[in-house]
């Protein structure tokens, strides 16, 4: 009887970059029994690391990540470096990543260091790995997966007939929104209490200075007044999907600045608008466009005119929305990760089996 691989997962985050790379595979490689595989947040147990087949690194950039990538090699234990974001290009309005991936330190220096000495890499995207390849040609793209079990919930329509736009993310997409900030207040402004924009997961704080719209704190119960923008706090990722889906929301938007660190980004908010039926306008970055050209329907804004009319023209036709939401929900079937995790496990085969 073969050996069953054991696989350990070492992730830098407990949130979504740590979750959709490290312990949603770790969780479905075990399932399956394919591979004895446990997630471990940034620092694991010698004992832990020694009684690896493979080790994938996700945590990066700090001495800590460095010594466990030393020893890997001094005990001829394969690695693979994770990477789902393009590091050297990171927003000073990301308040998640630029205190550590900016300039005046040295964690982008460290982590493509432990990147040249890996075994392979991992990426979420093809653009990502063109961008590393110069540090390490093994490259393997490994997409982001769903999990079909919490995510095939369908939304939940509000009775009000007023259209929601909503976005959702973290801390990271400020530059984003205040992209589309102004287009967002005009279509809201225009149909006067009919529509209503609402985000989930950053605060108020963090949204400060972005919209110039009344919050939902300025609302009048008597006259149905529910205020212009709506901010939901974040949610526990087990939670998430089915909060997302119990919003209510007509249309999601996802704005992606046309950068270096945009066009690496991957589809994933993309997937998730569609698993929840969410017709979907967003900026024609590098994996939105792959999504469409894989087929899904997306409808690609850059100017001001496009992201106006685009919305405008969702608002207007609710067949429409309930065409590419029905057809999205087919195109992300093909992306749950119960029907993908084969693959996943054979890219780490391959490496333990020394075939890379």
């Amino acid at each position: 009887m073969n050996k069953i691989p054991k696989i350990l997962f070492i992730a830098r985050d407990d949130g979504g970059c740590g979750f959709f790379r490290c312990f949603q595979p770790a969780q479905y490689l075990k399932r399956s029994g394919l591979a004895d595989a446990e997630y471990i947040l940034r620092t694991p147990t010698l004992e832990q690391l020694l009684s690896a087949d493979l080790v994938v690194l996700q945590e990066l950039g700090n001495v800590n990540s460095a010594n466990l990538a030393q020893l890997c090699l001094e005990n001829e234990i394969p690695f693979m470096v994770e990477f789902d974001d393009f590091i050297h290009h990171v927003s000073p309005r990301n308040f998640g990543g630029y205190p550590a991936w900016n300039p005046s330190t040295l964690f982008v220096y460290r982590a493509m260091e432990t990147a040249r000495q890996a075994t392979a890499l991992q990426v979420s995207t093809p653009q990502l790995a063109r961008e590393y390849f110069p540090y390490n040609a093994k490259i393997f793209v490994m997409p982001n997966y769903l999990d079909k079990e919490a995510w095939a919930n369908p939304v939940t329509k509000r009775p009000d007939r007023k259209i929601r736009i909503g976005w959702m993310g973290g801390n990271a997409h400020a530059d984003d929104l205040f992209m589309v900030s102004k287009v967002i207040q005009k279509i809201v402004k225009e149909y006067d209490g009919k529509v209503i924009f609402e985000t989930l997961g950053m605060t108020r704080q963090e949204l400060a200075g972005v919209f110039n719209l009344n919050v939902q704190n300025d609302s009048c119960i008597k006259c149905g007044y529910e205020g212009e923008l709506h901010h939901h706090p974040g949610e526990s990722l087990k939670q998430y999907p089915l909060i997302l889906a119990s919003l209510g929301w007509d249309i999601g938007i996802a704005p992606v600045i046309d950068n270096s660190f945009g066009n690496c980004k991957s589809d994933l908010k993309i997937k998730e608008y569609s698993a929840i039926g969410l017709p979907t306008v967003a900026s024609p970055v590098v994996a939105y466009r792959e999504a469409v050209d894989d087929g899904a329907q997306v409808l690609l804004a850059r100017t001001f005119d496009e992201w106006y009319n685009a919305i405008k023209s969702l608002i207007e036709d609710p067949k429409r929305r309930e065409d590419i939401a029905r057809s999205n929900r087919e195109w992300v079937g093909r992306y749950w990760i119960q029907d993908n995790v084969k693959n996943i496990f054979e890219v780490y085969r391959q490496i333990i089996a020394k075939k890379v």
